[in-house]
């Protein structure tokens, strides 16, 4: 259900900002109310949407500086989960890695942007569980929504991206988890700040108009 929702978010079905309806969802999801709120809950609890009881839903909307923010949190945690996770890889922790860069080919060969993006946001989930710490685990959950925060923005056609380079970018997150620790630290680390410096020229390159937005 998690993955319908962003499915729908990364193909510009619902949009940054949008007030989310849950009968409404539950309806054209052909699932109960109950299951839709809490997709929801879990998303809120990602940074993808706001929910504020008994009041609304809204889908997230970021601005530039809050996205540095993100990344600079990211740049933190994941480094630190790639560590950890590659003290405790296992060939299927690997295979599971490796499914979704290879879904992730397939969406770029594909130019599926949607497919794209939830198999990157897949990724980075499964690099997070790996580590088996439930501390990290929780922590990594605020910061969901970097590998695709530049949609939250409102305009996902502000990264000219070489989306098949980016699906091998993650192949070398895995070689690396396999090579150990130190090079699996080291290479996240470069990985984030260039993912980092290319999303904020991005969109600092969009017209002025188009920039400036409230958050939740």
């Amino acid at each position: 259900m998690r993955q319908a929702v962003l499915q729908m978010i990364f193909s510009g079905t619902l949009r940054p900002g949008q007030r989310l309806v849950e009968a409404r969802l539950a309806a054209d999801l052909g699932v109960s109310q109950a299951t839709v709120n809490t997709a929801l809950l879990d998303l809120d609890g990602q940074g993808i949407v706001t929910k504020v009881l008994n009041r609304s839903t809204n889908v997230c909307r970021y601005t530039e500086i809050e996205i540095e923010n993100l990344f600079l949190v990211r740049s933190i945690l994941e480094p630190a989960a790639a560590a950890a996770a590659s003290r405790k890889l296992q060939p299927e922790g690997r295979r599971a890695l490796e499914d979704q860069v290879n879904a992730m080919r397939k969406a770029a060969r594909e130019e599926d942007l949607p497919g794209f993006c939830l198999a990157d946001y897949t990724f980075h989930q499964e690099l997070v569980a790996l580590t088996q710490n439930s501390f990290l685990i929780q922590a990594s959950q605020a910061i969901a929504a970097a590998p695709f925060a530049y949609i939250l923005c409102d305009c996902p056609s502000a990264l000219p991206t070489d989306y098949r380079s980016l699906a091998e970018d993650h192949q070398a997150v895995v070689e690396a988890l396999v090579q150990g620790p130190k090079t699996a630290e080291r290479t996240v680390r470069e990985r984030i700040a260039a993912w980092s410096m290319h999303s904020v020229r991005a969109l600092e390159s969009r017209p002025r108009e188009r920039r400036v937005y409230a958050y939740r």
